[in-house]
């Protein structure tokens, strides 16, 4: 049953992203698919996706922004996904409920969500079984800049891709010149921090159940419009073309992403040994990752500043990517 959990929350992501040649490298025990922006003299910077998300989901606009500020930008996708090294497969039981009856795929999907949050509406956690955990996805991540002979690197991280940024913050922190998390937590289960929103949890199910009729982009439409916050009206037009570069760069909904954040432990405990200038950016209305996770990150690491995104969901919205951008030079600057 834990696994037809973190399965199911692979189906969720968000959008916007590039659209560039890259090369695979052996890196670490698997393949990494990898791209660098701009000139290798400049600061680097290391972008980390999030859950089940190619690199592609990273706007373009924010690395071309990037770079336009003389910074040597580097994006790559994470084992399980896109163009690197897929190592989970589809369950074969998942692959036998896709032909069953409509009615007997719901009555699946509830079962499913009777165990996947606890009392307090939180993801179930516990420890799980998993071919690999988040500290060998920060390796990953660091076989890429010992690959290009780089030493330290501006780390950026955004949702699950925060959290491996922490995990390299706290157990590498020689690599970092500094740490940007961006809408993601210390774990799921910290103490005192807010579940998903109800109104999400809903959208979730019923982005499930569409998966499992084999209707991908429906599904994923579902999930992303719950992601969006208010401030920005879902842009469909956009989401229809995003939706087709995703997928033809590689998007493995069975990977094992999330299993690895339940057999990674909570960081909680551990943000005091942080010691780097560290950005939070949050969006103020996140469902999935409330913004309490944020300020938690904020309230618990030293030297660290937040940047809290009024009416933003959990997103990275074009509009403000003119502001974003600048506040990572700043941050940057500040932590070189």
């Amino acid at each position: 049953m834990r696994k037809i959990f973190f399965f199911f929350l692979l189906i969720i992501s968000f959008t916007p992203f590039a659209n560039e040649q890259g090369a695979v490298t052996p890196l670490n025990g698997v393949d990494i698919w990898w791209q660098a922006h701009g000139d290798k003299s400049d600061p680097p910077v290391l972008l980390i996706m999030g859950i089940n998300s190619n690199s592609k989901l990273w706007p373009q606009d924010l690395i071309d922004g990037l770079v336009k500020e003389s910074f040597y930008v580097i994006t790559y996708d994470n084992r399980d996904t896109g163009k690197s090294s897929w190592v989970t497969s589809e369950p074969i039981f998942i692959k036998i409920i896709k032909i069953l009856p409509d009615f007997v795929i719901e009555s699946f999907v509830d079962t499913v969500f009777d165990f996947m949050f606890n009392e307090e509406g939180k993801f179930n956690m516990e420890e799980v079984p998993s071919e690999y955990n988040l500290s060998d996805m920060a390796k990953d991540g660091l076989s890429i800049l010992d690959y290009l002979a780089i030493e330290k690197a501006h780390i950026v991280g955004a949702s699950l891709g925060g959290m491996i940024a922490q995990i390299i913050a706290i157990d590498h922190p020689d690599r970092a010149l500094s740490l940007t998390a961006i809408m993601t937590t210390p774990g799921f289960d910290t103490e005192g921090l807010s579940a998903p929103s109800p109104i999400f949890k809903q959208a979730m199910k019923e982005s499930f159940v569409l998966n499992l009729q084999g209707m991908e982009k429906e599904a994923l439409k579902i999930s992303q419009i719950a992601l969006t916050g208010s401030r920005f009206p879902f842009n469909e037009e956009a989401y229809e073309k995003r939706f087709d570069e995703i997928l033809s760069h590689g998007n493995n909904t069975s990977s094992g992403h999330m299993a690895a954040v339940g057999a990674s432990p909570n960081r909680f405990n551990r943000l005091g040994e942080i010691d780097l200038n560290t950005l939070i950016i949050h969006g103020a209305e996140d469902p999935l990752i409330p913004v309490d996770h944020g300020i938690s990150l904020f309230e618990n690491i030293n030297n660290s500043e937040k940047m809290i995104l009024d009416g933003v969901g959990h997103e990275i919205p074009d509009e403000l990517l003119s502001e974003i951008v600048a506040k990572l030079k700043y941050h940057f600057n500040k932590g070189s």
